[in-house]
């Protein structure tokens, strides 16, 4: 099993993003996702956990180990996105540099089998590559490291919407076939629900909040209501948020089933409603 435990923690990393005073306890095997409106966070999540800065205040252990220890020992248990390099002139030469010297990687043809089930051929040259393709490649070498802790930052938001499906139920399978621990972040809302066991929201180094998430829960959306009438503490206890609330016009997130929410909108002073996926904006004011 792999573990990320922070006490109370405040961390200021390489780069200057910083956590203060964030309490958090990540096992595997779970996807863990990020919601800030901005990096910093999961930066400073990845730097600390790579033994990269500075802790102030609290402590910090990844696998039992105090982060202090880690700087030297990290690669073996930790693989990030931003490390992969693609190296070489045909992807079957690229998977086979990423792999060499890889103990507990997959096989060379395990891994080039998974790259080709994305329609990657073997024998194309990586210049030929479109974005799309070389971030999935990537993402292929990043998975068959076979690393307990992965980190993948915002690596879903460069794929489009059928890509990101298809690698994104591609890391769940990994992380119960090999009880691991994936983070990630986006700026997706759907992405991060849609992914996602837990999900942690930040205001800037600041944690706020936790939501564990389950299978059969939808996607939020942001519903703005124009006129008079809505029956706001019935909403508010079929899973609304209130976002803002002015004498003709309510906002408010939803986190429910939206068909259960219609029959509160039918109310004949209601003149308007937008039904609209919710935004991080619209997350974080909420949670």
């Amino acid at each position: 099993m792999s573990r990320i435990v922070l006490n109370d923690l405040t961390f200021e990393a390489k780069s200057g993003d910083q956590l203060e005073g964030v309490s958090m306890e990540l096992t595997s095997p779970q996807m863990i996702a990020i919601c800030s409106d901005d990096q910093g966070a999961a930066s400073a999540i990845e730097q600390l956990v790579a033994g990269s800065g500075k802790v102030l205040d609290g402590n910090a252990q990844v696998n039992d180990q105090d982060v202090a220890h880690l700087k030297r020992r990290h690669a073996a248990n930790i693989a990030s996105l931003a490390e992969i390099d693609l190296r070489g002139r045909r992807v079957n030469k690229a998977i086979k540099k990423a792999l060499r010297r890889q103990p507990n990687a997959l096989s060379l043809a395990a891994t080039t089998q998974l790259a080709q089930s994305l329609g990657i051929q073997l024998d194309a040259r990586l210049a030929s590559l479109t974005d799309v393709q070389q971030q999935e490649l990537k993402l292929v070498i990043l998975l068959a490291l076979r690393r307990p802790i992965v980190m993948l930052q915002d690596g879903l938001d460069a794929l489009p919407g059928d890509a990101r499906l298809t690698i994104g139920n591609l890391l769940r399978d990994y992380v119960q076939k090999t009880n691991s621990l994936v983070l990630f972040t986006s700026t997706d809302v759907s992405t991060m629900m849609r992914f996602a066991d837990v999900i942690y929201y930040f205001n800037g180094s600041r944690l706020t909040s936790a939501r564990a998430l389950r299978a059969s829960d939808g996607v939020d959306c942001t519903v703005t209501v124009t006129g008079t009438g809505l029956p706001v503490e019935l909403a508010v206890k079929m899973g609304a948020h209130m976002l803002e609330e002015a004498p003709n016009e309510t906002r408010f997130l939803y986190t429910g089933n939206i068909q259960a929410l219609l029959p509160l909108l039918e109310q004949s002073t209601i003149t308007d409603v937008r039904i609209e996926d919710a935004s991080v904006e619209d997350e974080l004011m909420a949670y």
